[in-house]
This record gives C-alpha cells, structure tokens and sequence, in this order.
C-alpha cells in the first residue's frame, strides 16, 4: 500500500514537468525495446512512453512470462498514465528482457546495481567537427573491474540522441551512433583489459541540441550514462581561394569568432596534396580576427585538395581540436605567350612634281575627248551602215515587182482565128 501511494504521489508531482526531467544520466536507451538484466541488479525501472490512447506496455520475462499492468505480483509496482508506463521490478530475474510497447527512441530503463560505469565528465558546449576524448571506467562497488573475462567482448559505444520532427508532426529521436571501441589497447585504448575505455570520437554532425550517450555492454551487463551537450559551428570560417591571373599562389583567409575562442592561440596544420601522390604540409598561426595566408601551391596544373587541424583555445580556456572540412583550389594552365608585335613602317613617297600633274590631266582630258568623239563617229557609221543596208533592199524589191512572173506568162492565151 506505502509503495502504491509513493507511486501515486511520484506521478502527481513530477509527471506534470516535462518529460525530460524525469531522465537520470544513467538512464540506457532502449534502442530496440530489449534489455539484458544482470544477477547484480537490484532493481530496474522501465520507463516506457506511447502514444495518447495507446494501450499499456507489456513485460516479458527471460521465460517468456508476462507481466500486465492490471496483473502484477509483489516485486513490481506500475504507474500508468495516458503517455507513460513506469514500471519498477526488485531483484528481477536474471535474463533477457523485452517490452511490448511503441517506441519512438524515448523509452529508458534505470537500473541499481553494484556494477556501473563512470565517465569523465563531457563539456556541454562543444564544436562541429570536434575531436573529443572520452574516457569511462566500470566500477564494482567504487573499485574499478579489471577482470579479463568480463571485459574481453565488452564495447563502449557513443551516440547522440536529438528530437526530429516527422512529417505527422510527432517527435521521435533520432540515434547518430559515433563509434564502438573497446578496451583491447589499442588505437587510442592505453592499456588492455584494465577496465578504462580510452578514445577520440569525431563529432561529424549538424549544429545543435543534443544528448550524448555513452554506454558499455556485454553478454552479462549493460550501463550506460547520459549527458546532454550542445554543438555549435565552426568557430573558425575558412575559405580557399584559387589562383587567379598572374598570381599563382592559392590563399586561406580565416575568419575567428573571437566570442568563442582567442584568435592569439590558433594553430592549423595541414598539407595540400592531390590523387597523384604530390603533397606539402603547412602550418598557420593566428593573426588577428581575419587575415589570409599564402598555400604551398606547384607549379603543375590540376585540382588539389587542402585539408586541416585546428587547435585552440576557448575563451573558457577549453583546449580543444577541430578537424576543418576539406577544400580544393584548381591550378590553370598558363595563358599562352603573346604574339609578336610586327612593327609596319610607312614609307613616304616623294611629291608628285606639277609638270607631271598638268602633263596628266591633259592627257586625260585628250582620252575622254577622243572616246566621246569616237563613240559620236561610231555611232554615226553604224546609223549610215543601216541606211545604206535598208536602201539595197528597197531597190532590191523594186526590180523583182518590174519582172513578170511564170504564172502570168502560162496564163497568156493566143486569140482565136
């Protein structure tokens, strides 16, 4: 009766706050409503959401029994709401379990236990495209599980969780996983087996509020912890210019958000390099809020590609790394030579002397006479040549009128005697 009225009076004081506060960083997501239970948990809490009219989740022991929200025996209490199961077991069976319950990926269990993990602690404000080093460390009773067999297929997977709007306007999170690693010493793990998970995770996601997880997990147990963190953009704006004209050096210009971090402490390295083989390393130093520097460019025509590290310093005096998105430049041929200027040299010619002038248009005045006393003459010949012509047969057919024809002269008849 004093665990139902405990129940009754958890969901009249904190149910109304959002949901959110009702999260513990401890809480493990159930991703795919499953969740194995250990022998040293001692209580488990599933906090189970659904949709407004839903009917109430349903638990379903390793055994494969069934736990009902209107049958429940003595080690489980359930608070039933319209949006929420919240179901506590104590000393649960050792196992696999599973809920049969709507997920949208805000469904959590809480677990007390002697076994947990503890995470050095993750700054809330980070960057995009950070590098950000994790460390976590499984407990046992306060001392660190350093036991080969528990820890050989152990995993600490990093995740963020954020809420996306879907197009029925219901909220569902949404899971980027950023890695798995284990505790193997290798990469960036220390040492091996030694209970301490060691790595660098990228964060390769859009700006905005999320919620970090980070969780280890084996056959035998699973812990996890829960931080929410926001990402903002790059705190430095870069821009590759490519040669142009006769200048033939590509250049950087840098733009620092001097609210973010101090411009004095930035250092990018990188290197400009292509898919032949040919790369040269540089390096930057911070020079104000903006300035440009000059890249190692070749001499080589082609496209070439500039990556880069940033390291700084945030006005928190966070100390931290941020790989820089990749840029290209092109290099273009160069403008061919220009032809040779051919130098025209006008010669003056000397002055026509005015005896010749004269001499000329004389002549040329006696050339449009004679022509146009010609074309008169040639004009008159011809007019007299018709003439003549006409008058030679004109008397032509006179002659041939004057003699008589054979006819006439057959028609002729003698009188009769």
């Amino acid at each position: 009766m004093i665990k139902k009225c405990l129940c009754l009076l958890f969901a009249v004081v904190i149910l109304p706050l959002q949901a959110t506060t009702i999260f513990e960083n401890r809480d493990i997501p159930l991703i795919d409503n499953r969740f194995r239970l250990d022998e040293s948990i001692a209580k488990a809490t599933f906090l189970l959401y659904r949709s407004e009219g839903a009917p109430a989740a349903i638990l379903v022991r390793p055994d494969g029994s069934k736990i009902y929200a209107w049958d429940v025996p003595e080690n489980v209490s359930w608070l039933e709401t319209d949006e929420l199961d919240i179901v506590t077991i104590e000393n649960p069976m050792r196992g696999p379990w599973q809920a049969v319950a709507e997920n949208k990926g805000r469904n959590r269990i809480r677990v007390l236990s002697d076994i947990a993990m503890e995470v050095d602690p993750i700054p809330h404000q980070l960057y995009q495209g950070e590098r950000l080093r994790i460390t976590a460390r499984l407990t046992s009773k306060g001392e660190r599980i350093d036991l080969e067999v528990m820890l050989r297929e152990a995993i600490m997977n990093v995740a963020l969780l954020h809420e996306q709007l879907q197009d029925d306007q219901t909220i569902e999170m949404r899971r980027d996983s950023l890695g798995k690693f284990y505790d193997d010493g290798k990469n960036y793990d220390e040492y091996a087996y030694d209970g301490v998970f060691t790595t660098h995770i990228k964060l390769d996601v859009r700006p905005g509020k999320y919620e970090m997880v980070i969780s280890t997990l084996n056959q035998i147990f699973t812990r996890a912890q829960r931080t929410p963190v926001l990402i903002y953009p790059n705190p430095v704006s870069v821009e590759v210019i490519s040669p142009k004209d006769q200048q033939r050096e590509a250049q950087m210009a840098l733009l620092i958000d001097t609210d973010e971090i101090k411009p004095e402490s930035v250092v990018i390295s990188g290197k400009v390099y292509n898919n032949v083989g040919w790369e040269e390393a540089f390096q930057v130093y911070g020079d104000g809020e903006e300035f440009s520097v000059n890249l190692p460019t070749p001499a080589e025509q082609g496209r070439y590609r500039v990556m880069g590290t940033l390291l700084a310093t945030t006005i928190q005096n966070r100390d931290i790394v941020i790989d820089l998105a990749e840029e290209d430049f092109v290099i273009l041929p160069p403008p061919p030579p220009p032809k040779p200027v051919v130098e025209v040299v006008v010669v003056e010619e000397p002055p026509t002397p005015w005896w010749l002038v004269i001499l000329l248009s004389v002549l040329g005045l006696l050339l449009v006479f004679g022509l146009i006393f010609g074309f008169i003459w040639w004009r008159k010949r011809k007019a007299y040549a018709a003439a003549l012509k006409e008058a030679k047969v004109a008397a032509s057919n006179q002659v041939k009128t004057a003699e008589p024809k054979m006819d006439d002269a057959d028609s002729l008849q003698m009188p009769p005697e």
